[in-house]
């Protein structure tokens, strides 16, 4: 079986891919993908959510509850694009947490779905390793030249 190769970033200090390349990679039209993420985002208000995440342990009142914004900026992240003509395209970030919940939407419909994902899981891993290893200072200076 043939590895699958995925791509993943280091955008600001947040590990992501997006979401125009993982449509390509499952077969899927991207307007349909970005329909999939708003419909979870939508969700991410829902009553059923709204008591189930808790800010991180380094804010200063801990009963505090996450925004619906926070939480769905923890699985994708808004980002244009522009593509050759410089139109302007509208595009997600997706972080590992919302790669889990993008591509496990699309397993039983997808047959690559699952390989994909463990592929992403990998990738993910893969690179948090390798940013806890200190980088030169070209490495750092290609890195934040590349999202600027």
């Amino acid at each position: 079986m043939e590895m699958i190769k995925v791509n993943v970033e280091n955008v600001k200090g947040i590990l992501v891919t997006t979401s125009n390349r993982v449509a390509q990679e499952l077969g899927v039209n991207h307007y349909d993908l970005l329909e999939k993420i708003d419909g979870y985002i939508k969700r991410f208000n829902s009553p059923e959510l709204s008591g189930q995440f808790q800010k991180p342990h380094n804010f200063k009142d801990k009963t505090d509850k996450v925004s619906s914004a926070e939480l769905s900026a923890q699985f994708y992240i808004p980002y244009n694009y522009k593509d050759r003509s410089g139109k302007a395209n509208r595009n997600y970030l997706i972080t590992q947490k919302g790669i889990a919940q993008l591509i496990g939407g699309y397993n039983a419909a997808v047959p690559i779905a699952f390989a994909l994902n463990v592929a992403y899981i990998n990738e993910f891993e893969r690179m948090k390793k390798a940013l806890k290893k200190p980088m030169s200072i070209p490495e750092q200076l290609l890195m934040n030249a590349q999202w600027m």
